[in-house]
């Protein structure tokens, strides 16, 4: 009988497993622009009714106005979030670049969903990040050795999108294996019997 409990369980868990997944998007794009709009359109697929998501945001650039609050707008869906920079207490991952004597920092930003707020989205699934004017683009012929990505200092934004997925049906092998097992579980115990 305890073998049998602890079968269960595990076939259980296994469906569990299946049922509870997540799975992440990703859009980056590079500044070219002073004060450039990002504007990322995600398309998820089917998510779990009823459950929560998140953003993560990265951006780095050259946030020249960072004594000014607002170096950053982020609008999720049809929300705006507010106005951020790297002094902002949301802001973490805060990461000076310091090259050519400009202001370049790197920061992430964290945003989570509610239920309510994630069925909103998936209606609506935009994201705009828009950095302020005094964010100036870092890829000028003056400076064109900062827009090369292998050195890590091109202006960019990248939003992150983590979302649960519906709940994926339990194969029948899964019971047609489970069930079997348990049927050799009854055979051993009789052979002892």
């Amino acid at each position: 009988m305890i073998n049998k409990t602890i079968l269960l369980g595990v076939l259980f868990l296994v469906a569990g497993a299946v049922n509870a997944a997540t799975t992440t998007l990703s859009q980056s794009q590079n500044q070219t622009a002073d004060g450039q709009d990002f504007s990322f359109d995600f398309t998820p697929g089917a998510y779990e009714v009823g459950s929560s998501s998140s953003f993560t945001i990265s951006v780095q650039g050259d946030f020249s106005d960072i004594a000014t609050p607002g170096s950053t707008a982020i609008t999720i869906g049809d929300v705006d979030k507010g106005n951020f920079n790297r002094v902002s207490a949301e802001a973490y991952d805060v990461f000076s670049q310091s090259f050519n004597n400009t202001n370049t920092y790197r920061y992430k930003l964290n945003f989570n969903l509610d239920a309510a707020q994630t069925t909103a989205f998936m209606n609506n699934s935009n994201v705009v990040v828009d950095f302020a004017d005094g964010v100036v683009a870092l890829c000028g012929w003056w400076n064109l050795g900062n827009c090369v990505a292998d050195e890590g200092d091109a202006p960019y934004a990248q939003v992150d999108y983590t979302y649960e997925v519906s709940n994926v049906p339990v194969p029948a092998a899964v019971w047609l294996f489970g069930s079997a097992l348990l049927g050799l579980a009854g055979v051993a115990r009789r052979k002892k019997a």
